[in-house]
């Protein structure tokens, strides 16, 4: 080390030394080392044991500059020993290095369990990784296989680098380094790499997660209908900012809440609504006094018992969120996150933010929610998350709950096929009138038949009562576009087409549909890109073809 380089650290404060000090500066610190007990120098690590835990400290912190400098020390110091040669591919892993992380373990060390244990992992995930191609925008790194994923590519910076900004605005924070940002292209690899396992994917929707100082999502196009995925980057990269923010000692309620209020900013001002079914969810809890506790969240809603319990724990926490903001705004909220961060428990810091204890809290925020004038919504239901098989259609009846309305539906899907609309017509009613807004599924054939049938203004009804209910259904939105185009309303089917592909851009016929209508109201940058997003899917439909 050059003697110009050299900084005298104390804690977190460097002081530069010029170098005509350095002797008396060398005579201060030795006076200073003899008046203090000899067992305050031994409580700085110096074992590899203990040089490694202080890095995996930082590591779990998210402080990852911290950890690289203690991992060079540790390499310095003892760079052969089993706890330098794991934190340095810990360090990297972090980084997004898989390569440089998995040589370091390659072969050694034998004697190590942790170290090939987690070798073992890295492979796995690395087994996917290296397949990766890259694509950079201005503060994301975004990895994914090429083929079909590409047509997520400018949709997705699109909402990350809006969410760079307004969340950066919202929250005061902006990271230093590049994000990185996974596609993972198959169910396998995404639960290999995120630690999720299928029962919880499915049970809570958790299609995405922030771990290991990036985001990883399941690719939309192993979903029956999609996922509102460009919110998922949204809402994930929220959780990246908390995590840096707070050194990663938030807590999940509080973590998820923000994450979810945060999640639309990329798209809209100000901060996401309750859903329908969140308020009917919401509403049920306070008649039956029937809450996930904040404590049964933890470690993660993703490892709640049912999907109904994870919709309302999410309803729960977003809403929370609500009331604090209603209380004190961005301010607010920015002082709890500074609280937390320095060492403040969550309860403290929100009940130092609110000036009254955490109970008080808790019971404001419920009758906050009295006040919402919530209300149950008969037959209304938590969608479940569809992982797509081999073979199975996006509409089937199969998947409709109840029996009656199955068979009805059933039925009208027949009489459909054989060209007998108006007779398909009254079956779709009846399995209507049986489910209500039961199944969106039945809404949506129902609406269909009446379009096809020339009854606009009964499909636009049905279709925005849908919207209203299941916002995240991605048919819905396909059908109203179609509806506004026979209307010759251009503008409004393109909203509604673009709605659907932030559900699910892998459908050849909403881009096909777009590029007309942009081409159709002058836009031709625009129809030019859904025409490329069109050749994307089209060459990976000939590319997948035996």
């Amino acid at each position: 080390m050059k003697i110009e380089n050299f900084k005298f650290k104390i804690s977190n404060f460097q002081f530069p030394i010029r170098k005509h000090l350095l002797p008396t500066v060398y005579c201060l610190l030795l006076t200073v080392y003899c008046l203090l007990p000899s067992d305050l120098w031994a409580s700085d690590p110096q074992t590899p044991y203990e040089l490694y835990h202080l890095g995996d400290e930082h590591l779990t912190h998210w402080e990852i500059e911290e950890a690289e400098e203690v991992s060079r020390t540790l390499m310095g110091l003892y760079g052969d020993s089993p706890e330098a040669l794991y934190l340095a591919s810990k360090v990297k892993f972090y980084l997004g290095d898989y390569n440089g992380a998995i040589k370091l373990l390659e072969g050694r060390p034998k004697d190590y369990p942790e170290g090939r244990e987690f070798l073992v992992f890295l492979t796995r995930i690395y087994g996917t990784a290296r397949d990766f191609a890259e694509y950079p925008t201005p503060h994301f790194l975004l990895r994914y296989t090429p083929g079909k994923d590409e047509v997520l590519l400018d949709y997705a910076q699109e909402a990350l680098e809006k969410a760079y900004t307004e969340i950066g605005k919202d929250l005061d924070f902006s990271p230093k380094d590049k994000v990185v940002v996974e596609i993972y292209p198959t169910l396998e690899s995404f639960s290999a790499a995120s630690t999720l396992t299928r029962k919880e994917i499915e049970t809570s929707g958790a299609v995405a997660i922030c771990h290991f100082n990036r985001l990883m999502v399941l690719s939309p196009r192993l979903l029956l209908r999609g996922y509102p995925w460009m919110d998922t980057l949204a809402h994930e990269y929220v959780h990246y900012v908390i995590s840096h923010k707070t050194r990663n000692l938030t807590p999940i309620w509080f973590h998820e809440g923000l994450a979810k209020f945060e999640e639309s900013r990329w798209k809209s001002a100000g901060g996401r609504d309750l859903t329908p079914v969140q308020r009917h969810l919401l509403a049920q809890a306070l008649e039956r006094d029937s809450f996930i506790t904040f404590e049964e969240m933890h470690p993660s809603i993703a490892k709640l018992k049912s999907r109904e319990d994870a919709a309302l724990a999410f309803a729960e926490v977003l809403s929370s969120i609500r009331y604090i903001v209603k209380r004190g705004g961005y301010p607010l909220l920015n002082e709890i996150l500074q609280g937390i961060r320095g060492g403040k428990g969550v309860e403290e810091a929100v009940a130092d933010g609110l000036a009254t204890s955490f109970d008080d809290f808790q019971r404001e925020w419920h009758s906050y929610l009295h006040g919402l004038g919530l209300s149950k919504i008969p037959g209304l239901q938590v969608m479940a998350t569809k992982i797509k098989e081999p073979g199975k259609k996006e509409d089937s009846p199969m998947e409709i709950e109840a029996e009656e309305t199955r068979r009805f539906t059933t039925l009208g899907d027949t009489l459909r096929e054989e060209n007998r609309p108006d007779a398909a017509l009254l079956e779709y009613e009846k399995a209507y009138q049986h489910s209500g807004l039961g199944s969106p599924q039945v809404l949506n054939k129902l609406a269909n038949s009446y379009l096809f049938n020339g009854r606009l203004e009964e499909a636009e009804r049905l279709l925005n009562e849908t919207i209203n209910s299941y916002p995240d259904y991605v048919s819905t939105y396909v059908t109203l576009g179609e509806l506004h185009k026979r209307k010759g309303e251009p503008h409004r089917a393109i909203e509604n087409y673009l709605e659907a592909s932030h559900i699910n851009p892998f459908n050849p016929v909403v881009h096909q549909r777009l590029a007309v209508l942009y081409r159709d109201t002058g836009q031709e940058e625009q129809a030019t890109a859904s025409i490329n997003r069109l050749a994307v899917l089209l060459k990976g439909e000939r590319t997948s073809t035996p």
